[in-house]
């Protein structure tokens, strides 16, 4: 989904991140507290509720993780660590926080551990209900909105003779084109698709670039992307991930 990376440290940056992995002991067992770094402005993906919990299918997701993960000896929690998108590869590869789990789509410039896929995704284009564009050819020589850092910005960019203008928060994307200020805005297919339902928009049907969504950790962290995908690989077998998929509005991976 989002996320091409620029790797400038800019934005909002969680205030005082915990260490990373950090480890104590309750009740004789081992508490393993691991980091999560959220931009949380990309519904269905992450979003806050009015008491400021992250909430959506990446938080139901990880919410999952320790009952794939504890043992009688170990316990796992995974804790929140809200800031802009465009930091989270920073703070990751920095040490600052354990996983960036934020509707990352592959891109080799970034120099981080990816785990296995967990969801397909496609970047696409959304427009107003009563917009000429129907193909992503009427793109050509428009006006597009994307988030920075974002897949969406480098698939943006690459519509011919396209005019694009970055925005940090998908909040501001949707409040632009409801302004009429751009012809098209491009976002992860699940972000349009939630929009578009609540809001009206028109949601096109050829996409701009097909990806996967994935979760990444410091480069040469094997061990923590490795227990990663161990809790992956045990919610893509389960039925939780149907459930989720659908409610969520995702597209499962393919067999």
């Amino acid at each position: 989904m989002k996320k091409f990376l620029s790797m400038v440290l800019a934005g909002i940056v969680a205030v005082g991140l915990a260490g990373c992995g950090s480890n104590t002991k309750k009740d004789g067992k081992k508490v393993v507290e691991i980091n999560v770094a959220v931009s949380p402005d990309y519904a269905p993906y992450e979003s806050k509720d009015k008491d400021g919990n992250i909430i959506g299918f990446d938080a139901d997701m990880v919410k999952l993780f320790p009952s794939y993960l504890n043992t009688d000896t170990t316990t796992y929690k995974f804790k929140w660590n809200s800031m802009s998108f465009d930091n989270i590869v920073t703070q990751v590869q920095a040490g600052q926080v354990d996983l960036g789990i934020s509707g990352f789509t592959y891109d080799e410039k970034r120099q981080v551990e990816w785990s296995k896929p967990y969801t397909a995704s496609a970047q696409v284009a959304v427009v107003n209900k009563d917009s000429n564009i129907k193909t992503v050819k009427d793109l050509e020589g428009k006006k597009l909105l994307a988030q920075s850092g974002a897949t969406g910005e480098a698939a943006a960019k690459a519509v011919k003779n396209a005019n694009v203008t970055t925005v940090k928060n998908v909040q501001q994307i949707f409040s632009a084109l409801t302004a009429k200020q751009y012809d098209a805005v491009i976002v992860d297919l699940a972000v349009a698709n939630n929009y578009a339902k609540a809001q009206g928009f028109k949601v096109l049907s050829e996409s701009l670039l097909d990806e996967k969504n994935y979760i990444i950790a410091k480069k040469g962290n094997k061990e923590m992307i490795d227990l990663v995908n161990k809790a992956l690989e045990k919610f893509l077998a389960s039925d939780d991930y149907k459930k989720l998929t659908d409610k969520y509005g995702l597209k499962k991976l393919e067999k």
